[in-house]
């Protein structure tokens, strides 16, 4: 079975000093790993490649633009 990642784009630059960055959550039973302050979606995907070389991966990459469709759509 596939390891389900999620990497998703990060809209911090509401807040004052906030910078907009790239996360990956990686989903286990009762516990997630995440990891953030990636500059791109190639960065976090690259991190993800040199972490789990060996397994096969299910990624879902959501940008803050396929996040807000996402979210007009489903409401």
């Amino acid at each position: 079975m596939a390891k389900e990642i999620n990497v998703f784009e990060m809209e911090y630059s509401v807040s004052p000093g906030g910078i907009d960055c790239w996360e990956v959550n990686v989903p286990g039973y009762g516990c997630s790993e995440n990891y953030s302050d990636f500059k791109s979606a190639g960065e976090a995907v690259e991190f993800v490649l040199d972490k789990y070389p060996a397994e096969e991966l299910q990624l879902n990459i959501i940008s803050l633009q396929a996040y807000e469709r996402l979210t007009e759509q489903y409401g």
